[in-house]
């Protein structure tokens, strides 16, 4: 008897798992950029809807949102670095390329130096005599 009820159970959730899944296919087809899919599963299901942006009157009366003084949350936006263009790209290549060359040449002149040690040689073993 409990393996019948089981299993009556595994198929309902067969089910459902395979209306969720139909639900977010037929969801993604009118999915929007920008859109929350949950809300697209929710709105396709029935047990949300999308809302209208509200009666003219609304409109009218809502304040500008450039004038409310709004304070962010996160903290005001950082000023972004500008684009560069494709000569300044170029400058800025031939430079990195000048520099890594006095570089390379800065290497080879270390390495053909010779050093003398730091540090002694170890010393020789000690033998019993």
């Amino acid at each position: 008897m409990k393996a019948k009820i089981a299993e009556k159970r595994l198929r309902g959730c067969t089910k459902l798992a395979l209306a969720i899944a139909m639900a977010t296919l037929v969801a993604a087809g009118e999915a929007r950029a920008q859109q929350n899919p949950v809300r697209a599963l929710t709105n396709v299901l029935g047990w949300t809807k999308d809302t209208d942006e509200g009666p003219e009157f609304v409109q009218q009366t809502r304040p500008d949102l450039k004038e409310l003084g709004f304070s962010h949350v996160t903290g005001v936006d950082k000023p972004r670095v500008a684009v560069k263009t494709p000569a300044e790209l170029e400058a800025d290549k031939a430079a990195l390329m000048a520099e890594r060359g006095k570089a390379d040449a800065a290497r080879k002149k270390l390495q053909a130096e010779i050093v003398e040690p730091v540090a002694p040689n170890r010393p020789p073993p000690i033998k019993d005599e």
